[in-house]
């Protein structure tokens, strides 16, 4: 798991154009709200598509990726899962 977040954090970092650190999004980070990275419904497209290109795996619709986009660790977790 530890190799999964750390892609993950590349990819938000890269692919999303957040100016964060990586070592500050850890397993409970949120996505959206206060005290959260920020994201919007573009960024969850871009990052739909770079968890399909970097793990191999999709997000097959809206009610799947409400549950998964609350945190990053749940991220993270959907994608062990579903590898």
């Amino acid at each position: 798991m530890p190799d999964t977040l750390q892609k993950l954090k590349d990819l938000l970092i890269t692919r999303l154009k957040l100016k964060i650190s990586p070592d500050k999004i850890t397993h409970d980070t949120t996505l959206f709200g206060k005290d959260s990275l920020g994201l919007d419904s573009i960024d969850v497209l871009e990052l739909v598509v770079g968890i399909r290109k970097e793990f191999g795996v999709e997000i097959p619709d809206r009610q799947v990726a409400e549950k998964v986009f609350t945190s990053v660790g749940a991220i993270v977790g959907y994608i062990e899962e579903n590898r």
